[in-house]
């Protein structure tokens, strides 16, 4: 395994962060990527790239600025080879630009600001180039929702409307992950729904994993068994994979997703209990269900009892292999899992489709910072995923609040 590469030494306390996001480009001999600074002067995006000829980066660019630590990029290319970048918000309207030419990320066309009150941007690239893009839309006095947004080439960003919807006011998360088909065309969306109505201490909350998916670029959707979704879609529309409830003392997370080769669906996610963390792989079954294969039995003997948090990503490689990069956490000390000074990097390999796995960890690292946030390159539009795998993560805590101007380690790895 490769020594990782230090992009930037003063990453913000969540630089790498969220899955949802796309930060990693791959088209004609670059690799671009994107992350969140927190120099002196406040939050920026940045990105650099990697000229994969010479194996050299370019020194860093800035896109612009963010609100706080939630307002890190989401990254596309078109066909022609222009990038595409989302930024800035959070609860605010986001900031867009396009490179100001192909395959460069130096400079960057005027921005462009649109929608209102939302936050964690995902975005691909359709055939035509139509940008399509999710994120949560906040309200005040009612239920949140996940919005979807379009731009047609030369276009403006239109509001399409929302696909999802919280059953309960106050606070919700929606951390969404698209995935194209083969063709293309068609549009997978999973999810995981957090749900908290209550402030109380501890705060009472529900959440849900699922997926739909559309054959028609997002323009409708479709539960797996192509019966119609109406819109927006709240618990039980939706084809649903694990919920849970902190009345039973479970919360989950879910993973961003990569379809197979031939348009396979699996899902990761994690049951998270009071001071353990089960990752799982979400199969669907021909009859409708759902096999749920566990990842913590195929960890190293030594690691068992870690904890496993399967918010990275996954990737297929062109020989059929299936890559999953997740946390893996000592909680032994009762301490929380956020930003837990052990954390570290799991790698997942399967050479037969998911069903089974050897797992070890991603070395290196300084001993006490952990090692998270990990983001890996998927197939957003027309960008090139290669078995030249890399990684990219943050080495540091998190800071105590939105604002907090850290200087963490921001890296990419290579994994053999």
């Amino acid at each position: 395994m490769s020594a990782p590469f230090v992009l930037s030494e003063t990453g913000s306390g969540r630089a790498t962060a969220y899955i949802e996001s796309p930060k990693i480009i791959t088209f004609q001999g670059k690799t671009h990527v994107a992350w969140l600074d927190s120099p002196p002067e406040g939050f920026r995006i940045k990105i650099r790239t990697l000229d994969q000829a010479t194996g050299c980066w370019s020194e860093p660019v800035t896109v612009g600025e963010a609100v706080d630590n939630h307002g890190g990029p989401a990254l596309t290319v078109d066909a022609a080879g222009y990038l595409h970048i989302v930024y800035y918000s959070h609860h605010h309207p986001f900031r867009y630009h396009r490179s100001a030419r192909p395959n460069d990320a130096s400079a960057w066309l005027p921005m462009e600001q649109f929608g209102a009150d939302l936050t964690y941007p995902t975005l691909v690239c359709a055939q035509d180039g139509t940008l399509i893009l999710t994120a949560r839309r906040s309200h005040e006095t009612e239920p949140w929702e996940l919005e979807l947004w379009r731009k047609p080439p030369d276009g403006a960003w239109t509001r399409q409307g929302a696909i999802l919807k919280a059953q309960r006011l106050n606070y919700s998360q929606f951390a969404a992950s698209m995935s194209w088909a083969p063709d293309h065309r068609g549009l997978v969306l999973t999810f995981r729904v957090y749900e908290q109505p209550s402030y109380d201490a501890p705060p009472v909350s529900y959440t849900w994993i699922g997926v739909m998916r559309s054959p028609d670029e997002g323009r409708t959707w479709q539960k797996l068994d192509d019966s119609p979704i109406r819109l927006p879609a709240t618990y039980g529309a939706t084809d649903v994979i694990f919920r849970t409830r902190s009345a039973d003392g479970r919360r989950a997370e879910a993973g961003a997703t990569a379809l197979g080769p031939e348009g396979q669906i699996i899902i990761p996610y994690t049951e998270m209990l009071a001071r353990d963390m089960q990752g799982y792989l979400a199969v669907p079954r021909a009859d409708g269900g759902w096999e749920h294969r566990h990842l913590n039995a195929f960890l190293p003997p030594a690691l068992r009892d870690h904890a496993l948090q399967l918010t990275g990503g996954m990737a297929w490689m062109s020989d059929g292999r299936l890559i999953i990069i997740g946390q893996l956490i000592d909680l032994s000390d009762g301490g929380d899992y956020w930003a837990h000074p052990s954390t570290r990097l799991v790698r997942f390999e399967s050479a037969d489709g998911g069903k089974t796995f050897t797992a070890k960890l991603i070395g290196g690292g300084v001993s006490g910072e952990p090692q998270w946030l990990p983001n890996v390159e998927r197939a957003t539009g027309f960008n090139e995923t290669s078995d030249h795998l890399g990684v990219l993560y943050t080495e540091g805590g998190a800071g105590g609040g939105l604002g907090d101007l850290l200087s963490n380690h921001v890296y990419w790895r290579l994994l053999d």
